[in-house]
Parts: structure tokens; sequence; C-alpha cells
């Protein structure tokens, strides 16, 4: 198992590093309005998308929060931070960045299993998106080793066709990765270990997961979901059917960059 210290192409194998992008102070700002947010606390009078996890909940399972960047000014200063934007249209070649979604994701110290996240690839819970152009930053807002629990990935999955049983919400990674084993046995696994204010950068195509958080302090990373001029909806029927004319709003899909 590697680390970010080799350079990994975001073409080839589907994510890359980035240098360092946001300031310490900034970084310990965002994390501190996140906490609010995760206690119930919204600065701005906006309420998240949607809550994984509430107050009283079991303290040592993932804190999970959708679109917090609408809650506090902070967290909102951080995702549309210039030089983010940036680095991002740097990275995937792009003429315009548009923040669509963001997930606070806070990973407590865990027990047994209560950390993992299983292997998924982010196109999968994404009907209305086409497969270009859609990409995933995930920002470290403390120091993240690999006794942390860190984002992992496996290069050139976003090569792969889709595989069946590999999900997000199955925490018993033991059985997911005799999936993976039977698919595409011996594919290397690189672990995302992040210092604060750097970023990791991976496309919806490949496929990640993480393992338990085994230091006492949490593991918090800041996950942006953005497209790119390249990107395409995909117009579906149900309960997603209009999900996405929020694109349309900019104080909740800001963009970031345009050339």
């Amino acid at each position: 198992m590697s680390g970010p210290e080799k350079n990994y192409d975001l073409d080839n194998d589907g994510f890359c590093f980035l240098p360092t992008i946001f300031s310490k102070e900034d970084s310990e700002s965002a994390r501190s309005g996140l906490w609010n947010i995760i206690n119930g606390e919204y600065a701005t009078g906006r309420q998240p998308e949607r809550r994984f996890w509430e107050t009283g909940d079991d303290p040592r399972k993932i804190i999970k929060i959708d679109k917090p960047h609408l809650c506090n000014d902070a967290v909102w200063s951080l995702v549309t931070n210039n030089n983010f934007g940036r680095a991002l249209a740097e990275a995937t070649r792009a003429k315009k960045i548009q923040v669509w979604h963001s997930q606070v994701v806070w990973k407590p110290q865990s027990i047994g299993n209560s950390g993992n996240a299983g292997w998924h690839r982010d196109a999968q819970y994404w009907p209305f998106w086409g497969e270009d152009g859609l990409f995933t930053a995930w920002i470290a807002l403390s120091n993240v080793s690999l006794s942390s629990g860190p984002v992992r990935f496996v290069p050139g999955s976003n090569h792969w066709g889709a595989l069946e049983g590999l999900d997000f919400f199955d925490k018993d990674l033991v059985g997911q990765d005799k999936i993976l084993e039977k698919h595409h046995g011996g594919a290397e696994i690189v672990s995302g270990n992040l210092k604060i204010g750097e970023v990791s950068i991976h496309s919806s195509l490949t496929y990640h997961s993480s393992q338990a958080n085994l230091d006492k302090k949490p593991r918090v990373g800041m996950v942006v979901h953005f497209c790119t001029d390249s990107a395409e909806r995909i117009v579906i029927k149900g309960d997603n059917e209009h999900y996405l004319d929020q694109l349309k709003d900019p104080s909740i899909t800001p963009i970031i960059y345009r050339e």
C-alpha cells in the first residue's frame, strides 16, 4: 500500500493529490464551523440538505451531513476559495468548476467497524449525471495518517466497469475485499495520507473506501462534489427528477472558477 508521496494522474489513475491549498487557520475555522453544524447550530440561518447523524446518536459512528456549506460562512468560504477553484480547474483541465454538492465526513475514533466506509464509486449514486466531467475533492481538515482511516483509492479503477455488491454503507470491508479480489485480483490500494489543508481529487468512476479511525482524535474531511463544463445532465424520472435544477441557484451551487 502506497501513499501520496508518489505522483498520481487523474486521467490514468482516477485520482491525484494537490499541494497544500488552505492555510491552517482557514482549515481550523472551517472545522470549527462544521462542528457547530454537527451540533445543530446554523449561523447563516440555512439548514443543511440532509443529516445522517443527529445530536444524541452514537458518537463513534461516522458523522455525515449533506451541504454544510449552506450553514456557515467559514465553510462557504472554504468551498468557494479562489485558489481552490483554480487548482481544480488546472487538475481537470476545465473551463468551469461548479460545486453542486458537499458533505462533512467526521470520523471519530472507531469501535469495531463503526468507521468503515465500503468500496464504491460516486457515480453509482448519481443517476442524474453522465460519466464525464464529474469529480470529488476531499479537503483534509485534520492531519490524516494511515491509522486515522484515510480514503483509499484503487489506481485505474476509473476505467473498470461497475462491480455489483460494493456500497459505501456496507461496513463489511472483508467481504467487499473478496469481491474486489474476485474481479481485479492484486489491485493496488493507495492511501490518501494528507496534512491539514491538503486536497485529493478523484473521478466519479474511481473506486474508493476507508477503514476504521484508530486515533483518539477525529479524522475530519470536507467533501466537495463538483462538475466541469464537460458534465452532462441526464433526464430521469422519480424522486431525483428535479434535483439538479439547483444548478441555476448560485447560493446553493456556486461556480468557483470560470475561464
